[in-house]
């Protein structure tokens, strides 16, 4: 018989009440039980009565695991696929509180299940792709992680640098009308910040997250955005002209600073105060 679940200890013939050798039909109205007999045998050979059963018996659906993601190995068709399927920034830029030119310049896109950003190595190769959707952020399969670099920041630039956390940290900057690069998180992409900067003698500002402290377990507290953030700028500060942390006084981030209502003016009084990194 087919589309029959075997009962078991978890899930017993409603009939006789033992956990083996009876059936349930998938639909869970109709079981068919070894032992004890009914109006409806079975005419096959294993024997055995069919019994109607007025309440159906319900089964959790089995887990069926999902084909895995193909694996993308050409970044750049893929990043421009993403884009093309973007009609208009204007949905997303409300939706992630900056600005549509800024998430173009980002060269934001979409792959159908979430807003997707390139991520690039210190050369500008795109290496990889990040995906923002309803349910969390991932990457595409295949993904290194890299720079959100965006375009009109060139690494050669005279102008400071701001280093932060994240592709709408950084659309955030670009807002406020700074050069600005995002980390794939407070502890990544160290390497290609370093090949980003490397031969270039910029003056370079990273923006820390104002994370909640973090317990370990012998019971001491750390920050994991300015720590991530310091250890970054203890890294670069041999390839640069100088270097500063400084991190939002109240907000979790320089986005939701901005949302608050934060202006380049603002900005600058923190990272102007903000000590150099010796």
């Amino acid at each position: 018989m087919t589309n029959w679940i075997r009962t078991k200890k978890s899930k017993p013939c409603p009939i006789c009440g033992k956990p083996d050798w009876c059936e349930i039909s998938a639909d869970g109205t109709t079981v068919y039980c070894m032992r004890i007999p009914s109006d409806h045998p079975c005419k096959s050979d294993q024997g055995g009565w069919f019994h109607r059963i007025s309440e159906p018996i319900l089964f959790k659906p089995r887990f069926v695991k999902p084909p895995p993601l193909p694996v993308v190995t050409d970044f750049t068709s893929e990043t421009e696929r993403y884009i093309d399927n973007i009609t208009s920034y204007d949905v997303p830029s409300k939706i992630l509180g900056v600005s549509a030119r800024s998430l173009e310049r980002l060269q934001l896109g979409h792959n159908g299940h979430g807003y997707t950003f390139p991520m690039r190595d210190g050369r500008e190769n795109i290496i990889g792709i990040r995906v923002r959707g309803t349910k969390g952020k991932w990457s595409v399969p295949g993904s290194r992680n890299g720079l959100f670099w965006p375009e009109g920041v060139y690494s050669g630039s005279d102008w400071p640098l701001v280093i932060c956390e994240g592709p709408t940290d950084c659309a955030a900057l670009l807002d406020l009308e700074f050069d600005a690069i995002g980390r794939p998180s407070c502890s990544g992409g160290n390497e290609h910040v370093m090949e980003f900067l490397r031969g270039k003698r910029r003056d370079v500002i990273v923006m820390a997250d104002n994370d909640e402290p973090k317990e370990r377990p012998d019971g001491s507290v750390w920050f994991p955005g300015q720590e991530g953030a310091s250890r970054l700028a203890y890294q670069i500060k041999s390839l640069v002209r100088t270097v500063k942390v400084c991190h939002p006084p109240q907000h979790k981030d320089i986005r939701e600073w901005k949302m608050a209502g934060a202006t380049k003016q603002v900005v600058m009084v923190i990272i102007k105060n903000a000590r150099y990194v010796a």
